[in-house]
């Protein structure tokens, strides 16, 4: 039993090893990618919903009509763009390129739906909470459900590897902690979420991008069956603010005990299972549109962001 839980737990040695100042985007690699990747793979999709909810954002991605309309083109190019930077790092040429392609896809957006009636922007603010939430809402989500909880060290490579995107994004006023970024997180949410129309109208489109992680793992006959389940679950996985904002009802006692004893079962079972010797998403990642991985970083994201035209505008 003692030589079982040793193996479970010696990537968990392996990170304790590591070096936090220097290999953190090694180490939050491997919690993506080995540790607990159904549960990252949920989490970040919840993590993309609760960047939208606050009604400014709502209303500007409303207008830009990429995530109503374009749906599926939008998770799946978000979710290449960012598999690039969690695999490889900002040092590597890959990741650069990501956060290139993300900042050009973020601008060329406002300018878009941007006239000399109406001009859109997104603040510093914005961003700084853009960029809190990818790392804040998995963490979390990680420590409530996952086989193990986080490690004081995988949060702090969290948050050096979220400070290093913010910096390549030129963003101002980056927190200086893990704790702070959860402050500023946690103080933004108090302050600006609430219901609209918008985040309503987001939060119909993107429902199924989070059902379908849920039930990623099940076989095809039972997913059916795991969808309905897993649409059931959204009022217990949904914040009570990401809820108030997207006015969804609060769930039952009886719903929430339903849920998290699944997930703790899930949960349970993976603990006893031997870690991962390879990583949970293949090196270039395929896609619904890309079976081949045959895709360029500066091919991704809406059509007017991509290809040397929209690059020469930059």
């Amino acid at each position: 039993m003692t030589a079982a839980k040793d193996q479970r737990y010696a990537r968990l040695a392996e990170i304790q090893r590591m070096d936090v100042e220097t290999e953190y985007s090694r180490i939050w690699w491997l919690g993506i990618g080995y540790e607990y990747p159904w549960d990252f793979s949920v989490a970040g999709a919840l993590a993309f919903a609760n960047s939208v909810a606050p009604p400014h954002m709502a209303a500007l991605l409303v207008r830009t009509g990429e995530i109503t309309e374009n749906t599926r083109r939008r998770m799946e190019h978000f979710g290449l763009i960012a598999m690039q930077m969690v695999r490889h790092g900002f040092k590597h040429p890959a990741g650069k390129a990501a956060v290139r392609q993300m900042n050009r896809i973020h601008k060329n957006a406002v300018k878009h739906i941007s006239n000399d009636r109406e001009q859109w922007s997104i603040s510093n603010e914005e961003y700084l909470f853009v960029l809190a939430t990818s790392m804040l809402i998995p963490v979390r989500w990680v420590d409530r459900y996952a086989w193990r909880p986080t490690t004081p060290k995988e949060r702090v490579a969290a948050y050096l590897h979220a400070k290093e995107q913010g910096e390549l994004m030129g963003l101002r006023d980056i927190p200086g902690s893990y704790e702070e970024m959860a402050r500023f997180h946690d103080a933004y949410v108090q302050a600006n979420f609430r219901y609209s129309a918008e985040a309503a109208k987001l939060w119909e489109a993107l429902e199924p991008t989070v059902v379908e992680p849920m039930v990623g793992g099940l076989p095809e006959r039972l997913r059916p069956l795991g969808r309905r389940a897993a649409k059931a679950a959204m009022p217990v996985v949904l914040t009570p603010h990401m809820r108030e904002a997207f006015g969804v009802a609060g769930p039952s006692w009886l719903r929430r005990f339903l849920v998290d004893s699944a997930i703790g079962l899930r949960s349970a079972y993976v603990r006893r299972q031997p870690p991962r010797t390879e990583a949970a998403y293949p090196d270039p990642l395929p896609s619904p549109s890309y079976p081949d991985a045959d895709y360029r970083i500066e091919d991704l994201g809406p059509a007017h962001t991509t290809g040397a035209s929209a690059q020469a505008a930059d």
